[in-house]
């Protein structure tokens, strides 16, 4: 996640920058559609490495039913979206290429996205909606949906807490004190020093990054009464009960990771990308979704995931918008879902996935019901900023909670102001 963060800060500074020259690409722009030499129009998809089996597996129905060539370009998500709003206007972009929901407002109020039909997502809730939706545009339609969800060692408990007063007790078991620690204990993890992983606990004491629905900026959530409680109770595990790495603000996540891998630690709060890792160290782990609170509320951590985007530089915008309904419908995200095991967003195909024995898709499935979209404008860039350093300076009594929650929001909406003084 922190590079995914920080990749998000860089094309939102080069973003701002490119965004006039962009509003005006639109369609008439080069593109990098063509036609081949039996005059059949092709369509350029990019997508990671490791799925071009699957658009390979996929793309002979389209091309039959829209006689068209599918080329699949391989190349890191991330890196094309970033290239976007250069080889936008310079006709190598993409037609239609895979975006992190958090990722599809900016590029779609910058002018690098193309428009899509409010009937392209229509089968979905409000909060999928949500995802690839600003300013009441559509963007992009659902793929994929992740979120935090809960680990377990079944080797050591027999089933997965369900509330944090069972993660207590597991923390005054012996059996996972932390031995060159005294009074330490690792039955319980989790990366709270990251506020990716800790705004799930802001949330579910009634915190919030941004008010109506993640769009005002002036309206932050995140040093209110709420959020103070839950930074104090956070305190409490990082004063109390774990060692001192777990205050490491770079390190303290390997830590987790180690511990859940070695049997040390009884139960982790960690994302879906997590389970390969602990497949490979063969922890005998089981999923689930993340207990309830002390105060008896959902930890309702951020929502994400990714969709599909069609460049607005596209030259063939109806064949591009027909390929994102195509590849998101029912049968070919349970594909997805079957080959990569990325929970699906399409419902019917998330409902198949989540009636299966597959603990991973039942948990994220049901954990993703109480979590939260992340704010898909260009200001949650500094909101990662301004938090980065709030649960390390209340851990280490280098502020009060209260303290570091106000220093956080000043920092971020003094960046605002700084930064987009003229929106």
């Amino acid at each position: 996640m922190k590079v995914l963060k920080k990749l998000f800060v860089l094309t939102l500074v080069f973003g701002v920058i490119m965004a006039l020259a962009a509003c005006g690409g639109s369609k008439k722009t080069n593109s990098s559609s063509s036609s081949d030499s039996g005059g059949k129009k092709t369509l350029t998809v990019s997508v990671e490495d490791q799925y071009a089996d699957y658009i390979n597996s996929i793309k002979g129905d389209f091309e039959k039913q829209n006689n068209v060539t599918v080329k699949v370009v391989k190349k890191p998500m991330f890196d094309q979206l970033e290239a976007l709003p250069l080889d936008g206007p310079a006709g190598k972009a993409p037609d239609v290429m895979l975006a992190s929901y958090d990722r599809i407002g900016g590029l779609g109020q910058q002018g690098h996205l193309l428009e899509l039909s409010k009937k392209d997502v229509s089968a979905f809730d409000a909060k999928d909606q949500r995802q690839v939706t600003i300013d009441n545009k559509v963007y992009g339609v659902p793929f994929v949906i992740e979120t935090l969800v809960l680990y377990y060692n079944k080797d050591l408990i027999s089933s997965p807490p369900k509330t944090f007063s069972d993660l207590e007790k597991l923390a005054k078991d012996s059996k996972y004190a932390f031995k060159s620690e005294p009074g330490k204990n690792t039955g319980f993890l989790v990366k709270w020093t990251d506020f990716y992983y800790a705004y799930g606990l802001l949330a579910g004491y009634g915190g919030y990054v941004f008010g109506d629905n993640g769009t005002n900026t002036k309206d932050i959530g995140l040093n209110n009464e709420g959020s103070v409680k839950a930074i104090t109770y956070a305190t409490h595990w990082f004063q109390d009960i774990w060692p001192k790495g777990m205050k490491d603000t770079k390190s303290s996540g390997d830590f987790v990771t180690e511990e859940f891998s070695k049997g040390k630690a009884a139960a982790v709060i960690d994302g879906p990308w997590s389970a390969a890792n602990y497949t490979k160290a063969k922890v005998n782990y089981g999923v689930a979704p993340i207990p309830t609170l002390p105060n008896g509320k959902e930890y309702q951590a951020f929502g994400g995931g990714k969709g599909w985007v069609a460049s607005n530089y596209t030259k063939e915008p109806k064949l591009a918008e027909k390929w994102i309904k195509y590849v998101t419908n029912a049968e070919n995200d349970y594909k997805f879902f079957e080959k990569y095991n990325e929970i699906p967003a399409n419902p019917t195909a998330r409902e198949k996935a989540a009636s299966t024995n597959n603990e991973l898709a039942k948990a994220v499935a049901e954990q993703y019901k109480s979590a939260q979209p992340m704010p898909n404008i260009p200001e949650m860039a500094e909101v990662w900023t301004g938090m980065e350093s709030t649960m390390y300076d209340a851990a280490v009594g280098k502020k009060t909670p209260k303290q570091a929650a106000d220093a956080a929001v000043k920092t971020i909406k003094d960046n605002i102001a700084q930064k987009y003084s003229n929106k």
